[in-house]
């Protein structure tokens, strides 16, 4: 069930509209929706136009805030989107096209390479694959001309600290290395990650994000929203930061906490959960423009005062049922890295996290069930791909009165019937958005994409 790079490339270049199903090309179409809203909004941060202009300053932003999308197999907008903005001719229809081709193509080899970077790193081997393919679509390559690019551009780096892109500088500087391409070689990828191409489409897995950040981070932010919302209408207020006693997070691994520290704005809010948790409670609502510095005014002290008061842990409970549930959802594709492979960077991910006192509530998980499902075969089409998309949160908001509001959440809105609220909240413009979602396949893409940039 093996798929070949060679053969994934080869079906991109000959991708036609009459082969995408409707929904993936209206999912395509949000996709853009909601990247040019979150592109605009991080362009007229302070700092904003220190990155220059350009699809480097596009994703460089977006590396330094990620406010772009997520797939199955990781980030892909962020060199998606800005590489395809820089269409010159062409229909809408073909824009759509090479998106999907795009999004299909890197997903699968993010997701054939999923366990080579961690939390506190940023994955850019899926954003440059992105950006490649668009480039070979865009410049009429056929197969031969899509693998060179495509190998091109898994010949350099993938995970690069967090720290390296929270700058400006740095951020622009892995920006310029996504849209550059690379020297192509023989390779020999080969995973049935890369298969199972018109059958499944990954772009069904997009996530827009409903605030910056990782999508555990937006799991347990949702959960903040809603215990926030549930006591404003128990209490007729909003609560205040000085009810705050404390907050404590409970998550599945994927935190990036500790490599946050010392981070500077607006990227600490978008990888830091105390910072942003904290923000939400201040500022009762979150958006990339409340990350950067002095953005909270007078209740700047407020802020710093509840972040000290927020506990992240990582519970090794929920941490047991995300393993279940991804190799359950993907163990067809997972398994085939070899359980050694799997073992290191399983306690990669779990090195600190909290044991619980009580073995029972660890083994109700059924940690065992993982191995089950890595030993599944059929690759990528015996996947349930949606099934993957769960970061596990437990949240507790203690506050002064001696009270406190839980919340359990396992997915970010965002995704499904989610994504094009989320999308249009993004963009802020729904007249606007209803002409772009309506626009004819004929429409000039060039067109299209100066209205969805304007």
């Amino acid at each position: 069930m093996s798929g070949s790079l060679s053969d994934l490339c080869a079906w991109a270049a000959a991708l036609t509209p009459a082969d995408v199903p409707a929904d993936v090309a209206t999912t395509a179409r949000l996709q853009h929706v909601g990247l040019a809203g979150a592109a605009r909004r991080l362009a007229a941060l302070p700092g904003g136009a220190e990155f220059g202009d350009g699809a480097e300053a596009q994703t460089g932003r977006f590396l330094q805030v990620p406010f772009d999308d997520l797939t199955v197999g990781g980030r892909v907008g962020a060199g998606l989107g800005p590489s395809a903005w820089l269409t010159q001719a062409g229909t809408l229809d073909e824009l759509v096209t090479s998106s999907v081709a795009a999004l299909e193509v890197a997903a699968r080899v993010g997701l054939a390479g999923a366990f080579a970077c961690q939390a506190d790193q940023v994955d850019l081997r899926a954003m440059r694959v992105a950006a490649a393919v668009v480039r070979a679509r865009l410049a009429g390559a056929g197969a031969s001309g899509m693998l060179q690019e495509v190998e091109g551009a898994l010949g350099g780096d993938g995970g690069v600290a967090l720290a390296d892109v929270a700058s400006s500088a740095g951020a622009r500087r892995h920006a310029e290395a996504v849209h550059r391409p690379g020297m192509a070689g023989a390779s020999a990828m080969g995973s049935s990650a890369l298969g199972a191409t018109g059958a499944v489409w990954l772009t069904r897995s997009l996530i827009v994000a409903r605030y910056p950040g990782s999508p555990w981070m937006n799991t347990a932010l949702d959960a903040l929203d809603v215990i926030l919302c549930r006591h404003l209408k128990a209490g007729e207020k909003r609560l205040r930061a000085d009810q705050i006693e404390r907050v404590v997070f409970r998550t599945a691994w994927g935190s990036a906490e500790s490599a946050a520290v010392g981070l500077p704005r607006p990227a600490l809010g978008a990888t830091s959960l105390a910072e942003a948790a904290a923000l939400m409670i201040t500022q009762h609502e979150l958006g990339p423009e409340w990350l950067a510095e002095g953005a909270s005014g007078d209740k700047t002290e407020d802020v710093a005062a509840v972040a000290a008061r927020v506990e992240v842990v990582t519970d090794s409970r929920l941490s047991a049922r995300k393993a279940r549930l991804m190799a359950e959802a993907l163990g067809p594709v997972l398994g085939e890295a070899g359980l050694r492979v799997i073992g290191k960077a399983a306690a990669g991910r779990l090195r600190g996290a909290e044991l619980s006192g009580e073995l029972l509530p660890l083994l109700r998980e059924r940690p065992w069930a993982a191995l089950a499902g890595l030993r599944r075969t059929g690759g990528l089409a015996a996947c349930t791909v949606d099934d993957a998309l769960a970061w596990p949160t437990e949240l507790k908001l203690y506050t002064t009165r001696g009270g406190w509001w839980p919340e359990r959440r396992q997915t970010p809105t965002g995704h499904g019937a989610g994504l094009e609220p989320a999308a249009r909240a993004r963009f802020g413009d729904d007249a606007r958005v209803n002409r772009l979602l309506a626009s004819p396949a004929d429409r000039p893409a060039r067109d299209w994409i100066a209205e969805l940039l304007s």
